[in-house]
């Protein structure tokens, strides 16, 4: 409120909000945590969807990195060799990624894989309460921060290593497309545009411009040019050696720009409708319903349908949204939206769109309700 005040309009405040070491569960004072700040106004990271998107947690050492997998990179559907997730994992997991879409909300309600509708706040994370925002403004929803491997690396680690360079480009766009797509505060780290690579750095604050410089001509990523720092990498070592070593895992220029203007475009997408940054969790609850959920859902796809009419600035009068992070294509059909007349968002109609797929691949049947996807795009339509 005091900042407010001083400036004379709202000032978002944000902060890390997590609840661990000698002051975890308030043990020496009331925490600013994330189950603290809710009413504060006062804005905590997200690391529900993260972790879903990703796989595993922050501290996972290199065995349990690399072997448990996330919604983005393979988890069940393209599986690590030696993999033993399973489809109940993965369905869990999507289950996390539809709680960062509606901007990670307690009171939002949601089919969850077990065909029950839970409030947030009543889904499991790790323990604690998935839904801990009060509103929209409470949450930041990212995939990549200073700590922890860059987006690009984690999935170096994660993704089997048969995957090519233009899918892991792909791979990045749908990490992208899910912070672009979630209510909330949207928190896009530096470079994450370009496939940022710290070539495995886990924690790179006194790493040295080696690791955390960025080539902001958008021809190389920096992947590949040295094992990362002893210290909190050791561990990862013998796994990164070879990786780094495989020309085949760096990208091409045309990959790095490819992730850059596709990127240019969700922003473009979400900057196009107010309805991507709904204020309030009525508003949320009210106008944004998530598809394909319960139990038989594709656990692959992500879909969202958000109301628009009688909405300040919502510039469309309905969109609907996907995101396929199959390898595979994906048809859904949606009876309740049987005969609407949508088409695809302009940004994807532009000709200088820069993923092409959603124009030549994705389709919408509105005589029977049903979308057709290409494998790991994401696509938003809308009624004008």
């Amino acid at each position: 409120r005091a900042v407010n005040a001083a400036s004379g309009r709202h000032i978002h405040l944000i902060g890390e909000g997590w609840n661990f070491g000698e002051v975890k569960d308030g043990a020496r004072f009331v925490q600013a945590s994330q189950a603290g700040l809710p009413g504060s106004g006062i804005a905590s990271f997200s690391d529900r969807g993260r972790d879903a998107a990703r796989g595993g947690g922050c501290c996972d050492n290199a065995q349990q990195t690399q072997r448990q997998q996330g919604w983005l990179n393979g988890l069940f559907f393209d599986p690590q060799p030696g993999s033993t997730a399973t489809r109940q994992d993965l369905l869990r997991t999507a289950d996390l990624v539809r709680v960062g879409l509606a901007g990670t909300l307690a009171s939002y309600r949601l089919q969850t894989h077990d065909g029950h509708t839970r409030r947030l706040d009543q889904i499991d994370y790790a323990g604690q309460p998935a839904g801990f925002a009060s509103q929209p403004g409470e949450v930041v929803n990212y995939v990549e921060n200073h700590d922890n491997q860059t987006l690009f690396d984690i999935h170096a680690l994660k993704l089997p290593r048969h995957t090519s360079s233009e899918d892991r480009a792909r791979v990045q766009v749908l990490g992208l497309a899910l912070t672009s797509f979630s209510q909330g505060i949207a928190y896009f780290h530096a470079g994450i545009e370009a496939l940022r690579s710290k070539s495995g750095d886990r924690n790179s604050f006194d790493s040295g411009d080696w690791f955390n410089r960025l080539d902001w001509r958008f021809e190389d990523n920096h992947w590949g040019t040295g094992l990362p720092p002893q210290e909190g990498n050791a561990d990862f070592w013998p796994l990164l050696k070879p990786l780094l070593a495989d020309p085949a895992l760096k990208p091409t220029p045309v990959q790095i720009r490819f992730t850059r203007d596709a990127f240019l475009d969700l922003l473009k997408i979400r900057a196009s409708s107010t309805l991507w940054r709904l204020p309030t969790a009525q508003a949320v609850s009210e106008r944004l319903t998530l598809l394909n959920t319960g139990q038989d859902q594709i656990p692959t796809l992500m879909a969202g349908h958000l109301q628009g009419r009688g909405w300040p600035g919502a510039g469309f009068a309905e969109v609907l949204y996907f995101i396929n992070s199959d390898v595979k294509a994906a048809r859904l059909t949606l009876p309740s939206l049987q005969g609407r007349p949508f088409v695809l968002h302009p940004v994807h109609r532009s000709p200088t769109a820069a993923d092409t797929r959603a124009a030549t691949q994705a389709n919408w049947d509105a005589s029977t309700g049903t979308v057709q996807l290409p494998p790991r795009t994401a696509v938003v339509y809308v009624l004008p």
